[in-house]
Order: C-alpha cells, then sequence, then structure tokens
C-alpha cells in the first residue's frame, strides 16, 4: 500500500475529490493546510502573505492504484490549459507518494490490515 499525499490549490480540491469518488477511490482526508513552493506567496498591493492557503488529500490507496490516482490528481488540480498552455502554473500542488507499512483499524481492536 501506498499513501498519496496531494497539497493543491483549495479551488481545485472538490474537482479531485469528486472525481477520484467516481473511480472507486473515496477513503481520504482532507486537511486545510497553509505553505508555499516556489511562487513564495502572494503580493496583494503593499502586503506579502508568505503563508498562503492550500489544502492536502491523504489517500491509502494500494499499489496498484497509485498510478491511476496520481494522473487523476494531476489531470484535475492542474490549473486551466487555455490560461496556462505550457501545463499549469507555478502553485497548482504538489504530490508526494510514500509506503505504507501497516494499517490498524480503531473500530475492530486494531487487527492489522483493517481499514
Amino acid at each position: 500500500m501506498k499513501m498519496i499525499w496531494a497539497i493543491i490549490r483549495p479551488e481545485s480540491a472538490q474537482r479531485v475529490i469528486t472525481a477520484l469518488d467516481a473511480v472507486g477511490i473515496g477513503g481520504m482526508t482532507r486537511l486545510h493546510v497553509t505553505g508555499h513552493g516556489k511562487e513564495m506567496g502572494i503580493t496583494l498591493g503593499a502586503v506579502h502573505y508568505k503563508e498562503i492557503p492550500k489544502e492536502m488529500l491523504m489517500i491509502v490507496v494500494p499499489d496498484n492504484d497509485v498510478a491511476k490516482t496520481v494522473m487523476i490528481i494531476r489531470k484535475e488540480a492542474q490549473t486551466d490549459l487555455k490560461s496556462a498552455p505550457e501545463g499549469g502554473t507555478i502553485g497548482d500542488g504538489k504530490i508526494f507518494v510514500t509506503y505504507v507499512e501497516d494499517t490498524f483499524a480503531i473500530r475492530t481492536a486494531g487487527k492489522p490490515g483493517g481499514t
């Protein structure tokens, strides 16, 4: 199993969630976070905001669903290609994939493999 961490723009979060639900990938955690990447924040008038709002989705999937999940997130979270023909813009987000060694369900007294 793998954990997919997707840090994306808030305005694209619901599109990503809806697209993942449509293919049966529905179990996830959604967090409101702040931060910045290459865009180094945003300047509005004379004020510079270093931390900008983002959404983080945490999704655990079987190994054979990783590529499909990442593809859906990339497609739905990328800014409109009409306004960014080079393929999205800085600040669209980042996807991280890590190994999940084991899972334990709380409801079933922590038996290994429970999801």
